[in-house]
């Protein structure tokens, strides 16, 4: 089976495989390669090695959450798996300490729906399907849960509010690349179906190549 990161009338459109990897690439060369991780250190407290580090695994594990075997196996969409994603980062990550916290919140906070009528259901599976598990520790390199480790919805969002608050500039150094290189794989990898922020994402890519070959042209 193929782990699915979108579908399309019960057609696997994009792979998980293929969305981590574009949105990895776009953040090496679009963040790591301009030194990004230097700002990063300075926000989130790590060396810029481990920095560098973090945002590369919290975006592959930033959409763990369509992992969920009833998601794979229904074919369809994806419904609060951001929320589900933060619960088994959480636990991925510990091993970047505090900073951990941090990257937890900017992948809930990725999908721009955060702010919802109703609180996210628990499903009735927890599960995680093997195949996708595979997938997403070959391109980790670290061990996930089998299971989505659930936490009450308000639960969490009383602890993420506390660490949120202290760490505004740290949560959204982390969310800007990871949110961009979510839209920019999703606009790469389904054919021209567009994403919310998929139009700006290009212009940008666009412009800095234009810029590049200015500065080339000058020399």
């Amino acid at each position: 089976m193929t782990c699915c990161a979108y579908f399309k009338d019960g057609r696997c459109i994009e792979s998980m495989e293929a969305h981590i990897t574009e949105g990895l690439r776009f953040i090496e060369r679009i963040y790591i390669a301009r030194n990004y991780g230097k700002f990063l250190s300075r926000v989130l407290g790590l060396k810029k090695v481990r920095a560098e580090e973090l945002l590369l695994k919290a975006y592959a594990i930033h959409d763990v959450g369509k992992c969920l075997e009833e998601f794979q196996d229904a074919k369809q969409g994806f419904r609060y798996h951001e929320f589900y994603s933060a619960l088994v980062a959480r636990e991925v990550l510990k091993q970047f300490g505090k900073a951990s916290e941090i990257a937890t919140i900017a992948i809930f906070l990725h999908h721009h729906d955060w702010v919802r009528e109703k609180p996210p259901r628990k499903p009735r599976n927890l599960k995680l399907h093997s195949d996708c598990i595979e997938v997403i520790e070959d391109l980790i390199g670290a061990e996930i849960p089998k299971s989505v480790p659930w936490t009450a919805p308000d639960e969490f969002r009383d602890w993420m509010i506390k660490v949120f608050s202290s760490n505004i500039r740290a949560v959204y150094a982390l969310l800007l690349p990871i949110s961009l290189a979510d839209n920019y794989s999703a606009l790469k990898n389904r054919g021209g179906e567009q994403t919310m922020l998929g139009k700006e994402v290009m212009k940008a890519v666009f412009t800095r190549r234009e810029v590049e070959a200015c500065l080339r042209y000058s020399r």
